[in-house]
């Protein structure tokens, strides 16, 4: 009986080593397939292979318009095919490691008006929409198409292991050897199945990081040293220099656990530096984006809330122009005036006639302003302009970030408060984060 046993043994111990190849192996990524556009009257459907995608998600971008989308757990070959109507043409690439990005080029501005997943397939119908519209689109961000599609659609996957599941629900006391020969090696298949079971959840980790070189984000605390900037209502120590490097701080903390940018402070204490010296930490630094933190004052103690500046010659209105000219005079108050730097600052004015550096600036933002709105306080005019010499910087997309009035009781509050810093390094994270998913978009 011994023989017979042993003989049953060694009889199912081949399927068993195939099966466990087959769970041990390691899963190849979905991958897209070709897209393919159909026109229909004034709109168009595209059509694209997207078997095994998690969740989809879709957000637009102007200059010039496109519709973006993502797909989680895919891979993207590459490439681009040419569209019809008012799509132009089709693009995919890899956003990051778990992430394939379609990119859709418009003819005008459009909008996916449905979605529909069936057979592996992912259906795009895109309709045209009016500027206004398309701008509102736009600002809305991201907004989820697809759930998780996969849940629904891969039957193959318990086919392809047909043996193991009558083996794993047997109970440890299931097995009669005299009767059944191959059951009293259930103990050890059970063994080997339950392994990778187990593994599963270690290969599907959070969102990766991107690869390779990471943007730079130049995050410059203002004043610092002898130049204490704005003093608060709340008592003479409190001054604009402290509070807002203790600013910079919480938002490269949160840069920094991010893992999508790489973070620099232009000073991590209490040291003084000149304009020029500023942003040409970003300039060296070959910086994406520098963001300049202050906090803000008024002659009347209601004026609250956060304000965003942008460069521009001439000032949007009086109290930019006023704020300005007060932060400007800054280099003076440390003893360089700045009538005297000639050749690199007068280059620089030159430098201005740079339009993408303005524009890229006026984009994020307007992010800014759609992050922070959320749970931060900000003004009814968020979006200002002014010509700072801090964003000065012609090659670098730059803004002024005062964080609020430490003027105003309530606002010198939230600003010296660990969790009001925290929520404005939050509202920062998610816009930087926004700006360079849109700029990965555009290229």
């Amino acid at each position: 009986m011994s023989r017979w046993l042993r003989r049953g043994r060694q009889a199912l111990c081949v399927p068993l080593i195939a099966a466990c190849v087959t769970l041990s192996a390691p899963a190849t990524a979905a991958r897209l397939g070709d897209p393919v556009v159909t026109v229909s009257g004034d709109g168009a459907t595209v059509s694209i292979g997207a078997e095994g995608a998690g969740r989809i998600s879709a957000f637009a971008l102007s200059g010039p318009p496109r519709l973006a989308v993502d797909l989680d757990g895919m891979t993207a070959p590459g490439g681009s095919v040419l569209g019809g109507g008012i799509v132009l043409k089709v693009r995919n690439a890899q956003f990051d490691a778990d992430t394939a990005r379609l990119v859709i080029d418009l003819a005008s501005p459009s909008r996916i008006i449905s979605s529909g997943y069936s057979d592996g397939k992912l259906r795009l119908t895109v309709a045209p929409t009016s500027e206004a519209a398309f701008a509102k689109l736009v600002a809305s961000g991201r907004s989820t198409l697809i759930a998780a599609p996969t849940k629904t659609e891969k039957p193959a996957v318990a086919s392809a292991r047909p043996a193991i599941p009558p083996v794993v629900k047997l109970p440890p006391a299931a097995p009669v050897k005299v009767v059944v020969p191959p059951k009293p090696a259930t103990t050890a298949p059970v063994k080997v199945v339950t392994a990778p079971a187990t593994k599963a959840p270690a290969t599907q980790p959070p969102r990766p990081r991107l690869a390779g070189r990471l943007p730079v984000v130049v995050i410059d605390a203002g004043h610092g040293g002898k130049d204490v900037g704005t003093i608060s209502v709340l008592g003479e120590k409190k001054y604009e220099k402290d509070v807002v490097l203790a600013i910079a701080k919480a938002i490269k903390k949160e840069l920094d656990a991010s893992g999508r940018v790489k973070a620099i402070l232009t000073r991590d204490d209490d040291t003084y530096l000149r304009h020029r010296d500023r942003f040409g930490i970003a300039r060296h630094g070959n910086a994406s984006l520098f963001i300049s933190v202050h906090a803000d004052s008024a002659p009347v103690p209601n004026a609250s809330g956060a304000t965003v500046y942008t460069l521009s010659e001439n000032a949007s209105d009086a109290e930019a122009a006023r704020l300005a000219a007060k932060e400007n005079r800054s280099d003076i108050i440390a003893g360089v005036d700045l009538a005297v730097e000639t050749n690199e600052v007068t280059d620089i004015l030159i430098d201005l006639a740079q339009r993408e550096t303005m524009n890229t600036s006026a984009e994020f933002a307007a992010i800014l302003q759609r992050e922070m709105r959320e749970d931060i306080k900000v003004r009814s005019q968020f979006h200002r302009f002014a010509g700072f010499l801090v964003l000065k910087a012609p090659d670098v997309p730059s803004v002024l970030l005062e964080t609020g009035y430490l003027s105003n009781e309530e606002d010198s509050k939230f600003l010296f408060s660990a969790s009001g810093q925290q929520r404005i390094a939050k509202a920062v994270r998610r816009a930087v984060e926004a700006h360079f998913l849109r700029r990965l978009a555009q290229r």
